[in-house]
């Protein structure tokens, strides 16, 4: 996800990301907190998720997709 993207309320889904469990890849949910990231790299954010299961994680922007309306 882009940091443009990344936007309180978006639909998200988690990506294939190496180092991530397994358990989480595939995961949808609703972005819910942005967050710069604390070593001052401005592109890369730091986002909570509300997954559809109820827990809440945080993700580097990298690891969302973007989940399109409808979709």
């Amino acid at each position: 996800m882009r940091t443009e993207e990344a936007r309180i309320g978006a639909s998200v889904r988690v990506r294939g990301e190496p180092g991530l469990p397994y358990e989480l890849r595939g995961l949808t949910g609703t972005l819910s907190g942005t967050w710069a990231n604390p070593w001052g790299v401005p592109e890369d954010l730091v986002l909570e998720v509300r997954l559809d299961d109820g827990r809440t994680r945080l993700f580097w922007n990298h690891e969302l997709e973007g989940v399109a309306e409808g979709a």
